[in-house]
């Protein structure tokens, strides 16, 4: 099952759309569908997104989702393409019934369900990582290249969004500025402290984060000291089991109602590999 993106207008028709806008678009796609995913199920769920169509300016993107057996029991189903694209449906009809601006007010109905009204005082009901995805800057930002901007073109006058052949949503050339990152993030609370981290799972590719045991759970963490990441690029051995002792900074930000905690890993001090460990002391 895939999630398509269709662009329409006489710049499609003819074959006149820029190469680079089209590729621009095509990765801001595939960013806002693993938002959706991350929406969903969390920052731990990694979530690869692979491009299977591209023609005629049209974009198919599948999702490989890879879950952490600690994190696989806490979450309330199994990631599935359709929850992620019944996510991005919602979300897209979200910007146009707010026309880019906050919400007026949110309610919560239960666990699952918000009540949105808008500065006119029209109500939608959406699922909550709905919500979420659309307050969401990244996100936002990636409307507005896929939809804004593209919809903002001569030439291009709509664009559909479908499933298994069947229509989720679209979006016109009238509704082009609403799709645009909605409300500031604020920043509630930042902390940096030194600890001892796992290696859980290896993680060098850029942007990817590093799952590491904290000595409760193993959650993922982004990798910021650059020293680091170069004796990583340059060939310095890593496995599973090695522990680093680091800075970790660890922020919570808040985007319209949505909350977000991100672990950033400053600085690593020492790396001291599995077998370099002391053997345990049994008592024997």
């Amino acid at each position: 099952m895939s999630i398509l993106l269709r662009y329409q207008g006489p710049a499609v028709d003819d074959g006149t759309m820029n190469v680079y806008d089209a590729a621009a678009n095509m990765v801001a796609f595939s960013n806002f569908v693993v938002a959706a995913a991350h929406k969903l199920y969390g920052e731990d769920v990694q979530v690869t997104a692979d491009i299977t169509a591209f023609k005629h300016a049209s974009f198919g993107t599948d999702l490989m989702f890879q879950v952490m057996q600690a994190t696989a029991a806490t979450l309330p189903m199994l990631p599935n393409l359709i929850s992620v694209a019944t996510t991005v449906k919602e979300s897209i009809e979200l910007y146009r019934f707010l026309k880019g601006e906050e919400p007026a007010k949110v309610q919560h109905i239960n666990d699952h369900s918000i009540n949105v009204t808008n500065n006119s005082g029209n109500i939608i009901v959406v699922h909550t990582p709905s919500l979420h995805l659309t307050l969401d800057r990244k996100a936002g930002e990636a409307a507005a290249q896929f939809i804004g901007a593209a919809l903002s073109k001569p030439g291009v006058n709509q664009i559909e969004i479908s499933s298994d052949g069947a229509q989720l949503v679209q979006a016109t050339t009238d509704e082009a500025l609403f799709y645009h990152p909605i409300g500031d993030e604020e920043t509630l609370t930042e902390s940096t402290s030194r600890m001892g981290l796992v290696i859980e799972s290896l993680s060098f590719k850029d942007g990817n984060k590093w799952k590491m045991w904290n000595g409760s759970e193993t959650l993922g963490y982004a990798m910021e000291d650059e020293d680091f990441i170069g004796r990583v690029n340059n060939g310095e051995a890593f496995r599973k089991g090695d522990i680093l002792t680091c800075d970790v900074r660890v922020t919570q930000t808040k985007s319209g109602t949505a909350l977000k905690l991100q672990r950033v890993i400053v600085k690593v001090y020492d790396h001291k590999t599995a077998l370099d460990q002391p053997d345990l002391d049994l008592g024997t």
